[in-house]
């Protein structure tokens, strides 16, 4: 299954920020699962978000060639 970028950007817009910070901060959370970067987003910055917006986040970040390329 393919995702257009748009779609991917549209449903995590307001996330991609919050990602391309945590990871700059914590260059290692880039390479772990969802799960694991949606439970450091609430411990360390209180960001609630399910784990498909986040895996879609992170889709997003890597097809744009941004900080998981």
């Amino acid at each position: 299954m393919t995702f257009a970028p748009q779609t991917l950007c549209k449903t995590s817009s307001g996330l991609l920020p919050e990602l391309r910070d945590l990871f700059h901060e914590h260059p290692f959370l880039a390479y772990c699962g969802p799960e694991t970067v949606v439970r450091t987003l609430r411990t360390l910055r209180g960001v609630e978000a399910d784990v498909f917006t986040v895996e879609a986040a992170m889709g997003a970040l890597d097809f744009e060639g941004g900080v998981l390329a």
